[in-house]
């Protein structure tokens, strides 16, 4: 089976969901052909279209979606809608543009062969919108890779914090992933501030939260860039804390600092939609979030390692094998 996959362009290394299925539905004989479709990519993921053979086109929110559905309606593919972001994520934007592309976008999910919802409260609107039959596929991680990293990977994201003087053997908070104004990054900046014997290290890809601001002129606040995917967890595996102050249901760093055994600090919110043991519930405050990194105890990572059952977390293979059950479903 041979499937386009149209999808935003969020950069190298960021918003990983589709790699990883990619990589699984490989292993079950399906060659998945990721496209991006943002603003002029439009173009080369349209010729794709025309040009390629595929069986099943998908579209991920938003242009890939926006694009994805009158391609496979021109070309005759059936289409599978893929929603990985609520709506509310582009509510800032003029309200005459949400309006239309609200509109259009479930226009599109009421008339797509399958559509697949990350978030529950995207999957109950769905419902209640008219959509036939959707489909509810959370994020995942593949437990393995976190809880047991590979020695290459420790080593070499060792090598890596010792360049940036990073001592791996002291107290480490991290974030991973994208870096939004509205993850309270600042304001565990400030915390730092007060936490002179932690090191805060961000990894990944900043997307308006000007980090670089954010760490200067603060000694213990060390903002690495981004990186192969697969040398996460063996960033994972030098960290005590796992910082995770976003208020979004399905956050994919959640899940694999879970799968690394680290405490996470995250946002009261979360309680409606988490329960690990490994969580720290804080206000996104600096004060608040200094209090509770300083009530962690001891001096290594095996200190704070709270392993958790891998059957509590879904697995990426699974999430694959319901994608190829899907796209069986609408070649039929």
């Amino acid at each position: 089976m041979d499937v386009l996959w149209l999808r935003p362009d969020t950069g190298d290394n960021v918003s990983v969901r589709r790699e990883r299925i990619s990589e699984h539905l490989a292993e079950m004989d399906v060659d998945v052909t990721l496209v991006d479709a943002t603003g002029t990519s439009a173009f080369p993921a349209t010729y794709a279209a025309i040009t390629g053979d595929y069986d099943v086109i998908v579209g991920t929110v938003r242009m890939g979606l926006y694009v994805g559905y009158p391609l496979s309606i021109a070309l005759r593919k059936p289409f599978v809608g893929d929603v990985t972001d609520p709506l509310s994520q582009i509510r800032d934007l003029p309200r005459a543009l949400f309006s239309m592309l609200e509109r259009y976008e479930w226009f599109v999910l009421r008339r797509s062969d399958k559509s697949v919802f990350v978030y529950e409260s995207s999957y109950q609107e769905a419902i209640d919108r008219g959509v036939s039959d959707p489909v509810r596929l959370p994020n995942a991680v593949d437990y393995d890779r976190f809880a047991e990293p590979a020695e290459w990977a420790v080593n070499e994201s060792r090598t890596i914090l010792e360049e940036h003087g990073i001592d791996p053997d002291s107290r480490i908070a991290i974030y991973t992933g994208s870096m939004v104004e509205r993850y309270h990054l600042g304001e565990i900046g400030e915390a730092s501030e007060r936490l002179p014997d932690w090191e805060f290290v961000f990894i990944g890809k900043d997307r308006g939260a000007d980090i670089n601001s954010i760490v200067s002129n603060r000694s213990n606040a060390h903002f690495l860039g981004s990186f192969d995917y697969d040398l996460v967890p063996g960033f994972l595996a030098h960290a005590d804390l796992g910082l995770c102050l976003i208020d979004a249901e399905q956050p994919l760093k959640l899940k694999e600092y879970t799968a690394a055994g680290i405490s996470t600090l995250v946002i009261p919110a979360m309680k409606q939609w988490y329960d690990y043991d490994n969580l720290i519930f804080t206000e996104p405050k600096p004060e608040t979030i200094a209090s509770e990194i300083d009530k962690i105890g001891g001096n290594s990572p095996a200190a704070h390692r709270a392993m958790i059952n891998e059957n509590e977390l879904e697995s990426w293979h699974d999430i694959s094998r319901s994608y190829l059950k899907l796209f069986e479903s609408v070649l039929k």
